[in-house]
């Protein structure tokens, strides 16, 4: 069995700092930039860049519109050069809302002895075990998923080699079986059988502010340690000796819950302020003024 070194498949973060400063930074990993604003929306944002190289887009960066702060992401081949420079740029200065630490294997059966290690974890700790697959195209490669697709860490288990050349015309017609196709890893530069190559990864989403800080500084591996099922998982499936990743959860104060529900109630009139006044800052600032002229009041005039 080969296994490959851990890498980020996807990294995901805000940055506290100046947005030009973000994307003048985040603009050296191409030769230019490409404004989209579909993208901006998707994520609720006003303005969206995507940095572009020779080889398509390599990173992604969405400012104003949805909190103070720039976000970026990069994902697949382009993740760990991002992660990189984010980490190097803004080593306190940034928190991960998203972050995919992955690990391949070439070895023929792979997928399906992980998969029996990822059914154990599963069963064990009472996690979701779905598994998709094209019924109309056996090499299109399965992808099993381990843990609900709404929680903070959830992880998948592939066959890579298959769903690189799965879609191909000649392996759809049955004219080219996978298996005398080979594959170039991306990372390693090493050929593999199509059918050999498995990859199996952890998303992690953290939900609270500690978690989102402490995901900035951990290497691939230490992520697989933020969770007790997935160090079970690094431990069985990938022979990580990890140490747990404790995380102080952050219970929701009732100002907390009650703020969101103002928040929720009054969205629309929140936002027609925004766009009146220009901008956030100013919203907040409004408001503050009606709360001092609210206490100046007595409460029989209202």
């Amino acid at each position: 069995s080969v296994q490959s070194k851990m890498f980020f498949d996807w990294y995901q973060a805000t940055i506290f700092d100046d947005e030009q400063a973000v994307l003048d930074s985040i603009a050296k990993l191409g030769h230019g930039i490409i404004p989209n604003r579909g993208i901006a929306r998707m994520y609720h944002y006003d303005q969206g860049y995507q940095i572009q190289s020779n080889f398509g887009i390599v990173a992604t960066v969405l400012i104003g519109g949805n909190g103070k702060y720039p976000h970026a992401f990069a994902t697949s081949d382009n993740a760990p050069a991002f992660a990189d420079l984010v980490r190097t740029e803004w080593p306190n200065k940034h928190r991960v809302t998203r972050v995919d630490a992955t690990t391949d294997f070439h070895e023929f059966g792979s997928y399906d002895r992980l998969r029996s290690v990822c059914k154990e974890i599963s069963k064990g700790f009472g996690l979701q075990f779905a598994q998709h697959s094209d019924e109309l195209n056996r090499y299109a490669g399965r992808t099993q998923y381990i843990g609900s697709k709404t929680s903070e860490y959830r992880s998948r288990l592939y066959e890579k080699g298959l769903q690189i050349v799965g879609q191909l015309p000649e392996v759809r017609n049955g004219s080219l079986c996978p298996a005398d196709i080979t594959v170039c890893h991306s990372t390693e530069g090493v050929s593999i059988r199509a059918p050999d190559w498995s990859r199996l990864e952890l998303q992690a989403r953290p939900k609270y502010e500690d978690g989102k800080l402490l995901a900035a500084t951990l290497s691939p591996e230490e992520i697989w340690g933020m969770s007790k099922w997935t160090l079970e998982l690094a431990n069985k499936a990938l022979a990580l000796d990890l140490e747990r990743v404790y995380i102080r959860a952050k219970r929701d104060s009732s100002d907390e819950k009650a703020f969101r529900a103002m928040v929720s109630q009054y969205a629309n009139v929140l936002t027609r302020l925004r766009i009146d006044l220009g901008d956030w800052e100013s919203v907040g600032l409004t408001i503050g003024d009606a709360l001092v002229e609210i206490k100046k009041k007595p409460k029989s005039y209202y």
